[in-house]
């Protein structure tokens, strides 16, 4: 069984802006498990414990949009401190049609309402003086034009994400529709 989850891989410009965004955390004294640069991703559908890979489930981007970096958040149940992206119709609909996609290939996954994000710190310390909101957040836009399916494991003092495929190598449009 492996643990997959379908996503968006960031561009390198906006890995950057990401890069500099927890360093200006960090500056300003934001504590936590800092994610590694390469494990930043925007989960679109989580699917969890799977044996094969669902790659060719995952539809094609029909025309390419661009997101754009804009804010901080957290999320306090799950201890994470994220960034989110301005709101983008376009990245709503891709996330629907990856789970219209995955229900329809009767492939489980979890069933949260979508909420663009990425996660940058786990179990998050912010002193009291820091407002999330004042931290500048670096200008950063990506184009994004396919979906990736990744497989999680633990490694080390976390999770290590592995890219298995893209939806651009598989078929334009899911079956049924």
């Amino acid at each position: 069984m492996m643990r997959l989850f379908a996503a968006l891989e960031p561009s390198d410009e906006f890995r950057q802006a990401l890069d500099k965004l927890q360093k200006r955390l960090k500056d300003a004294g934001v504590g936590g498990r800092y994610l590694d640069l390469n494990n930043l991703h925007m989960t679109l559908a989580f699917i969890g414990a799977w044996a094969e890979d669902v790659t060719e489930y995952l539809p094609a981007v029909e025309k390419p949009f661009r997101i754009r970096l804009s804010h901080l958040g957290v999320f306090p149940e799950a201890a994470v401190l994220w960034a989110g992206t301005e709101p983008c119709r376009a990245l709503d609909d891709l996330a629907k049609r990856v789970r219209f996609s995955l229900a329809n290939a009767q492939i489980p996954f979890d069933r949260k309402k979508f909420f663009p994000h990425i996660t940058l710190i786990r179990k998050p310390s912010v002193p009291g003086r820091v407002v999330l909101s004042d931290i500048p957040i670096p200008p950063a836009e990506m184009t994004v034009r396919d979906v990736c399916l990744y497989r999680s494991d633990r490694a080390g003092d976390g999770m290590a994400y592995t890219l298995i495929g893209r939806s651009s190598e598989g078929f334009s449009e899911p079956s049924g529709g």
